[in-house]
C-alpha cells in the first residue's frame, strides 16, 4: 500500500484545487469555478482526480482516490447497546411498581423484629431478583433483535452501479465509488453520490427527494450539470464524473442532520397491540378485585388495620399478588413475538432470495389473494436469446449467416443493436457471458456478434456522432436514438428504432428488399408481416422490429420523439426466445392450490403472453379464463370491466397505468394483491399494492424504492416463497396467541378463585412470574421462530378481514384452559382431601395438637395455658366447636354453676362471665388467640406445600406439552411433525424442563416455596402434563366426527376454519374457487365471475395500433369494436386450448433453505 500513499502525498502537493475546495465548489455549484478550471475536464487536471472521461478512472488509482477523497459510506446508526434495552425494559410501570413494592417489603420484612424472625425479607428480595431477571431476558431479546434488524437494513442501501474503470464498462457496488468515478446513468437508477453531467442524453432528474420541488429537473453538460446523491434519473441517460462521496455528498450533508426515525409499527403488531390492551384491562380488574377480596378478609380477620400484620400475609403480600397478576396478565409478549418471528423470518428469507425492505410485507404477503406478475425475468428465465426472424425480405427459420444478409442491412442492424443500446455484455474468465441491463438489448447485442460486428469497437468509433437518445418508454414500446451520419450528406441525421413489432410496423413507409434496396410498404407487405408477428409471438417469441429513419438536414432533433418516429423502413423482424422457467409451472399450481390466483401483466404481444401463460398454467381457456390487451382494458366501462375481473389472467400490451388500475380495482373488491415490477413506470402500483415486489436483477433503482420486498433472484418461485413465509409469520403469531391466551385465563381464573374462596392461592408471586417468563419471554422466541411447512399453502389465504383470532383458536384457547383449570383445582382443592399424603389439617385439629406446646411457648404460666387452649379447642374460640355446651368445655361448668345452660356465642361475655369492666382471662385469651392465628397460617403453608408443589409442577408440565399442541391451531393432530427440524423450539423446551427439575428439586425451591418431589410425583406431573395430548386429539376428532356427521350447520364450519378443513368433509377451498374464478370459492369479496346473462368471458385481443383491425371477442354474440374504432358484429366462440388438457401438476415441492 506504499505506492498509493505516495501518491497520494504527490497529487496532494500538486494540486490546484484541494479536497476541500472541491467538496465546496460542488457544495455551492459554484458554476462560475468550475468554468475557470475549464469544465469538467480542466476540473480532472486541477484537482488531479486521475481519471478520463472516455476511459475512466484506472483501476490502480481507485484506493488512492478513496485515500484521499473519501470512501462512499454514510455515518450509520451506532450498534445497540444492551445497557440502554435493559433500562428501557425496566421502565415498565408495571415492572417498576413490583420493584418498589418489593423493596418495601424488603425494608419492613428486616425492620420488624417480628418478621425478621420469620424471614419477612425474604419473599421480597426473591421476587426483586426474579423481577430483574425477567428484565434481563427481555433486554437480552431486543438487543438480539436490534443487531439482526441493523444487519439486514444494511443490506438494504447495497445497490450495484455501472461505471467505466480501465476503459470496460462494470458493475461495482455504491460503497466502492470514488471521486474520478464516471458513472454511467440510465432511467430509473438511483443517483448515489454527487457528480457532473459529462455526457447528457436527454437526463431528466427527479430533486424531489433533497428539494422538494416536484418537477423534474433537465441536466446538460453547460447550465445545470450537477447531480445530487439520493435523487433519481426520470428519463433519459448520461455518464457523470464523481466529484463528492460519503458524508461530503448532499445526501450525506442532509442524513447528518437528522435523526433516522423509528420503525412503524405493522399492521399486525397494531392488532396485537390493541388485543393486548384489552386483555390488560381485563386483568387489571381481575387483580384489583382479587386485592379487595384479600384486604377486606384481612381487615374482618384483625377486626381492623393490623400494623403488625401488614408484611405478614397483609396488604403488601396482597397487593404484591395483584401487581404480579397484572405483570402476567398483560401480554408484553405479543408484541415482542411479531418482533422475533418478524426478524427471523426476514434473515431466512434472505436465504431464498426475498429481500424485505419493509417490516409489514412478510405478514401481509401471508395473506395475499392475487399476485400480478411479470412475464420477462419473472415467469420466464431471462434468457434472451434471438432465434429466428424475418431480415431484408426473406424469413430465417434460424439466424442468417452474415453473407446471407445485404451489407447494408447488415450496418443498419450492427448500428442500431450497438448504439441505441445502454446494455453491455461481460465476458467472465470461466467462459461464461454475463449480461448487464436490459436482457432485449443484451440479445441484440450477442446477435450483433454473431453476424460478425463489435458492439464495443462501434460505440468508441461513433460516441461522438450520438446527438440524441429517446429510451424506452412503456407509452412508446420503442426506442430510438439520432446519430449523425457523415456518409450521407443530404441526410446528416439518422434515426434508429427499436421496439414492439406491431408498434413499429404500424410507423413503417417502407422495408428493405433481399438485394438491400428500399421498396414501399404496400398494405398487403404490411398484413404479411403482421402475419409473421403472430406466426412467432403464437409460439411464445418476442417480436421486436428494427427500423431507420435518415432525417432531412434541417430537423432539429427535439425532447418528443414521436415527430421523427415516422415514414420508418423496417429491415429486421426478430424472434426472441425467452423459456418459461422450469419450476413456474409447480409454482403457479402451487398458487392456485393456496388460494391466490396469479395474473400475468405484461408489455408483450398477446399472442406471445397467451402462450407463456398456457406453458405456466396460470391461463386455460376451457375455464373461461380471458386474456386482453392493455388499450381494451382501460376503454371498458366499469360494470363490464367488474364482471370480468375474476376470469381475467392475462393483460398483455399493458401500460403502467393499466397495471394501477388493475390492482385498485382488486383491492377495491377486498382483495390483498402483490405486485411485481421492474420499472420506473411500475413505482405507482409498486406502492398502491399491498405488497410490491421489485425484481433484483431487472429492476431499476425507483422499482426497489418503492418496492417493500426486492426478489433477488427475479424467479417466480421466490414468490411463492415469500407467500409461505408471511403464512409462516401470521401462523407463528396465532401460535403464540393460543398458548399465551390459555396460560392468561389459568391464572387469572385461578387467582380470581382463590382470592374469592379463601385459602391459600394456588400460585404464589414467584411462581406466577416464572410463569409469566415462560409465557411471555421464552414461549415467544420458542413458537415466533418455527419454520414454515409446505402444508401452510395448502390453506385459503386469511385475507384482509378475517380475524386474528378465528373461533377455532378460541375453541383450542377455551378447552385448554379448562383441562389446565381442572388439574389446578383437582390439585388444590381434592387432592388434599383424597390423598393421605397430602391432607391438610384443619384449625380445630390444628389447636388440639399443637395449642398447649406453642401457647407455653410464649410466657403463659400452666394454669393460664390450660385455660386458654381450652377455649380455643373445647369451647369453640375462634372456631365454633360443637363441644361449648358440653362438660369438655370448662366455661360450661361455671355458666352452668350460674344458672345458665348455654355457654353465649360471643368469647368476651363467654370468658368474662357478663361481667363488664376489665377481664384479664379475656387479654390472655386475646393474646394467646393471635398468636395461634399467625401460627395457624404459616403452618397451613407449610401444609399446603406438597400438595401445592405437585400443582405447581403439573402446571408448569402442562405448559410445556401444550406449548407441542399449540403447534398446530386448525384440526390437526400432528403435533409433532417438523419438531425435529425447529432447533430453537426443541432446544427452548429442554431449557424450561432443566429449569423446572432445578427449582423443584434443589434448595432454589424454598425460594420458591415448594418442596422436591419423588418419582411417583414426577410421574405423575409428567402424566398430567402428557395427558394434554389426548384431550386435544379426542378434542379434534369431536369436532372433526361432528362435521362429517353433519351435526354442525354450514355457518358454524366457516366459522370453525382452520388449517385444511377441507380434508375434514368439506370441498377444497382452493379449487373451488380457481375453478369459480372467485377469490374463496364463494365469498363475497369479489364480483362473481359470470356475466349478469350467465355467460363466460372469451379472450379480448387489439393491438391497438393503426392499420390493424384485431377484434376484441365479446360474449354471447352482439357488437364489438376494433381498436380503430369501427363497429364490427361479433359471434359468439369457444376455443378449446391448443395444448389439450390441463395437466394435472399436484403437489409441488416448496424447499425453504436452513
Amino acid at each position: 500500500m506504499g505506492a498509493p500513499d505516495l501518491l497520494v502525498t504527490v497529487e496532494a502537493k500538486d494540486a490546484a484545487i484541494s479536497p476541500d475546495e472541491l467538496v465546496r465548489i460542488n457544495k455551492d455549484k459554484d458554476l462560475q469555478a468550475l468554468r475557470s478550471a475549464g469544465g469538467a475536464q480542466g476540473l480532472i487536471h486541477a484537482a488531479n482526480l486521475g481519471t478520463d472521461l472516455h476511459h475512466g478512472l484506472p483501476v490502480e488509482r481507485v484506493e488512492a482516490n478513496r485515500a484521499r477523497f473519501g470512501a462512499n459510506v454514510f455515518p450509520g446508526r451506532p450498534p445497540p447497546s444492551f445497557l440502554a434495552g435493559f433500562l428501557d425494559a425496566i421502565q415498565d410501570p408495571m415492572i417498576v411498581i413490583l420493584l418498589i413494592v418489593a423493596i418495601i417489603t424488603i425494608i419492613v420484612g428486616a425492620a420488624v423484629p417480628e418478621q425478621r424472625a420469620h424471614n419477612g425479607w425474604s419473599e421480597g428480595i426473591a421476587v426483586l431478583v426474579t423481577a430483574l431477571v425477567v428484565v434481563f431476558i427481555a433486554a437480552g431479546q431486543d438487543y438480539n433483535k436490534e443487531l439482526q434488524f441493523q444487519k439486514l437494513n444494511k443490506l438494504k442501501d447495497l445497490i450495484d452501479i455501472k461505471v467505466i474503470r480501465g476503459g470496460k464498462q462494470c458493475v461495482v457496488p455504491n460503497t466502492e465509488l470514488v471521486v474520478g468515478d464516471i458513472v454511467l446513468l440510465d432511467t430509473g437508477d438511483k443517483i448515489v453520490a454527487d457528480g457532473l453531467c459529462v455526457l447528457n442524453q436527454g437526463l431528466v432528474v427527479d430533486e424531489a427527494s433533497l428539494t422538494g420541488e416536484s418537477d423534474p429537473i433537465k441536466k446538460n453538460t453547460e447550465d445545470d450539470p450537477w447531480c445530487r446523491s439520493g435523487t433519481t434519473v426520470n428519463e433519459g441517460a448520461g455518464r457523470i464524473l464523481l466529484v463528492a462521496v460519503g458524508p461530503e455528498s448532499e445526501w450525506g450533508r442532509t442524513m447528518a442532520l437528522v435523526s433516522e426515525a423509528g420503525d412503524d409499527m405493522t399492521p399486525l403488531q397494531e392488532q396485537l397491540k390493541d388485543l393486548a390492551t384489552k386483555i390488560s384491562k381485563f386483568g387489571v380488574t381481575v387483580a384489583v378485585v382479587c386485592f379487595l377480596a384479600l384486604f377486606i378478609k384481612w381487615l374482618v380477620v384483625n377486626k381492623g388495620w393490623n400494623n403488625d400484620k401488614v408484611n405478614d400475609n397483609g396488604p403488601l403480600q396482597f397487593l404484591l399478588y395483584a401487581i404480579t397478576i397484572t405483570v402476567v396478565s398483560i401480554p408484553e409478549g405479543l408484541p415482542l413475538a411479531v418482533t422475533l418471528t418478524l426478524a427471523y423470518s426476514m434473515k431466512k428469507m434472505m436465504k431464498d432470495n426475498n429481500f424485505v425492505r419493509v417490516l409489514s410485507a412478510c405478514e401481509t404477503m401471508g395473506g395475499a389473494t392475487a399476485v400480478c406478475s411479470d412475464k420477462t425475468g419473472t415467469l420466464t428465465e431471462n434468457r434472451m436469446t434471438v432465434v429466428e426472424g424475418w431480415f431484408a425480405g426473406r424469413s430465417y427459420g434460424a439466424l442468417p449467416a452474415p453473407s446471407d444478409l445485404p451489407d447494408s442491412a447488415l450496418t443498419l442492424l450492427a448500428h442500431n443493436c450497438a448504439l441505441n443500446s445502454k446494455a453491455f455484455l461481460v465476458d467472465q474468465p470461466n467462459g461464461t457471458l454475463e449480461f448487464i441491463g436490459n436482457r432485449t438489448e443484451c440479445a441484440l447485442l450477442v446477435l450483433a456478434r454473431k453476424l460478425g460486428h463489435d458492439y464495443t469497437a462501434l460505440r468508441d468509433t461513433h460516441t461522438d456522432d450520438v446527438v440524441r437518445v429517446y429510451g424506452f418508454s412503456s407509452a412508446r414500446k420503442m426506442a430510438s436514438v439520432v446519430t449523425k451520419d457523415s456518409a450521407a450528406p443530404a441526410a446528416p441525421l439518422r434515426l434508429h428504432t427499436k421496439g414492439a413489432a406491431e408498434w413499429v410496423l404500424a410507423k413503417c413507409s417502407a422495408v428493405v428488399s433481399a438485394g438491400g434496396a428500399q421498396v414501399p410498404m404496400t398494405e398487403p407487405a404490411r398484413q404479411q408481416l403482421y402475419d409473421i408477428v403472430t406466426q412467432m409471438a403464437s409460439r411464445g417469441l418476442r417480436c421486436i422490429c428494427l427500423a431507420y429513419r435518415d432525417l432531412p438536414g434541417d430537423v432539429v432533433p427535439g425532447d418528443d420523439p414521436e415527430p421523427l418516429v415516422e415514414s420508418l423502413v423496417c429491415y429486421a423482424i426478430v424472434g426472441i426466445k425467452d423459456p418459461v422457467r422450469q419450476e413456474v409451472p409447480g409454482a403457479v399450481a402451487t398458487c392456485q392450490r393456496a388460494g391466490v390466483v396469479v395474473r400475468m401483466v405484461t408489455g408483450d404481444n398477446i399472442h406471445t403472453a397467451r402462450h407463456i401463460a398456457r406453458e405456466c398454467g396460470l391461463f386455460d381457456e376451457a375455464q373461461g379464463h380471458v386474456a386482453l390487451e392493455g388499450p381494451v382494458f382501460r376503454t371498458m366501462p366499469a360494470a363490464e370491466l367488474m364482471d370480468m375481473l375474476p376470469r381475467l389472467r392475462v393483460l398483455a400490451r399493458s401500460s403502467p397505468e393499466d397495471k394501477l388500475t388493475l390492482v385498485r380495482l382488486l383491492k377495491g373488491q377486498g382483495e390483498v394483491v402483490a405486485v411485481t415490477g421492474d420499472g420506473t413506470n411500475d413505482a405507482p402500483a409498486l406502492k398502491e399494492s399491498d405488497v410490491g415486489l421489485a425484481m433484483g436483477i431487472a429492476g431499476t433503482e425507483v422499482a426497489k424504492e418503492a418496492a417493500d420486498i426486492i426478489i433477488l433472484d427475479d424467479n417466480f418461485n421466490s414468490i411463492v416463497k415469500s407467500v409461505l413465509w408471511g403464512r409462516c409469520v401470521y401462523m407463528n403469531i396465532r401460535k403464540f396467541l393460543v398458548f399465551q391466551l390459555s396460560v392468561n385465563a389459568v391464572a387469572l381464573v385461578s387467582a380470581f378463585v382463590g382470592a374469592i374462596a379463601g385459602g391459600v392461592p394456588p400460585l404464589n408471586v414467584l411462581q406466577l412470574l416464572w410463569v409469566n417468563m415462560i409465557m411471555d419471554t421464552l414461549a415467544a422466541l420458542a413458537l415466533a421462530t418455527e419454520n414454515p411447512y409446505p402444508e401452510l399453502l395448502d390453506d385459503p389465504p386469511h385475507g384482509r378481514h378475517e380475524p386474528l383470532i378465528t373461533p377455532t383458536m378460541w375453541l383450542h384457547i377455551i378447552t385448554s384452559s379448562m383441562y389446565k383449570l381442572f388439574w389446578l383445582f383437582c390439585c388444590l382443592y381434592a387432592l388434599p382431601r383424597v390423598v393421605s399424603r397430602y391432607t391438610v389439617l384443619t384449625k380445630h385439629e390444628y389447636l388440639l395438637r399443637d395449642c398447649v406446646a406453642e401457647v407455653a411457648g410464649e410466657g403463659f404460666n400452666a394454669t393460664t395455658t390450660a385455660s386458654v387452649c381450652n377455649y380455643m379447642q373445647r369451647c369453640g374460640f375462634p372456631t365454633g366447636a360443637d363441644t361449648r355446651n358440653s362438660p369438655l368445655c370448662e366455661l360450661h361448668a361455671q355458666w352452668t354453676a350460674m344458672g345458665a345452660f348455654t355457654v353465649p356465642g360471643n368469647a368476651r361475655e363467654a370468658i368474662c362471665l357478663g361481667q363488664p369492666g376489665n377481664c384479664p382471662m379475656y387479654n390472655e385469651w386475646r393474646r394467646a388467640d393471635k398468636h395461634m392465628e399467625d401460627e395457624w397460617e404459616r403452618e397451613l403453608k407449610d401444609e399446603m406445600k406438597p400438595a401445592l408443589s405437585v400443582l405447581f409442577n403439573s402446571f408448569i408440565m402442562a405448559q410445556i406439552f401444550n406449548a407441542f399442541v399449540s403447534r398446530r391451531i386448525g384440526l390437526e393432530c400432528d403435533f409433532f411433525k417438523g419438531v425435529w427440524t425447529s432447533p430453537i423450539f426443541m432446544g427452548i423446551m429442554v431449557f424450561i424442563t432443566v429449569l423446572q427439575v432445578i427449582i423443584m428439586q434443589t434448595p432454589l425451591g424454598n425460594i420458591f416455596k415448594v418442596e422436591p418431589l419423588d418419582w411417583k410425583e414426577w410421574l405423575a406431573c409428567i402424566a398430567i402434563g402428557l395427558g394434554v395430548f389426548p384431550y386435544s386429539w379426542l378434542v379434534r376428532l369431536g369436532v372433526r366426527g361432528l362435521i362429517r356427521a353433519g351435526c354442525v350447520g354450514t355457518r358454524v364450519v366457516d366459522a370453525l376454519r382452520g388449517p385444511r378443513m377441507a380434508h375434514y368433509g368439506r370441498p377444497s377451498m382452493s379449487r373451488s374457487r380457481e375453478n369459480s374464478g372467485r377469490p374463496d370459492g364463494g365469498h363475497s369479496r369479489t364480483a362473481s365471475g359470470r356475466t349478469p346473462s350467465g355467460k363466460t368471458w372469451e379472450s379480448r385481443t387489439a393491438s391497438g395500433k393503426p392499420g390493424t383491425e384485431h377484434v376484441a371477442h365479446h360474449y354471447g354474440g352482439g357488437s364489438g369494436r376494433t381498436t380503430s374504432g369501427k363497429p364490427v358484429e361479433l359471434s359468439h366462440t369457444h376455443q378449446p386450448s391448443p395444448l389439450g388438457p390441463k395437466p394435472n401438476l399436484g403437489k409441488v415441492s416448496v424447499t425453504i433453505k436452513k
